[in-house]
């Protein structure tokens, strides 16, 4: 199972919790311009740049670690 870390300043934009519960499905290329100056490490940048501008379906519940999302499909 795949996640994806979604920093406090994503999930504000992108209206979603950072602790608690939440769905939300985005293009890859979104999540992956949404991290600002510092950029994802190589295992996302690996993970999300071949997937272009592909949807992909994230959710969090509430026994993930906080800013967390698990990749549902894409």
């Amino acid at each position: 199972m795949k996640q994806i870390y979604l920093d406090r300043e994503q999930c504000y934009n992108f209206d979603i919790s950072y602790y608690e519960e939440g769905k939300i499905s985005l293009p890859a290329d979104v999540i992956l311009q949404s991290k600002g100056y510092s950029g994802y490490d190589q295992i996302h940048q690996d993970f999300l740049k071949p997937m272009g501008n592909r949807i992909i379906h994230l959710s969090k519940t509430s026994n993930d670690a906080p800013g967390w999302y698990t990749v549902e499909s894409r």
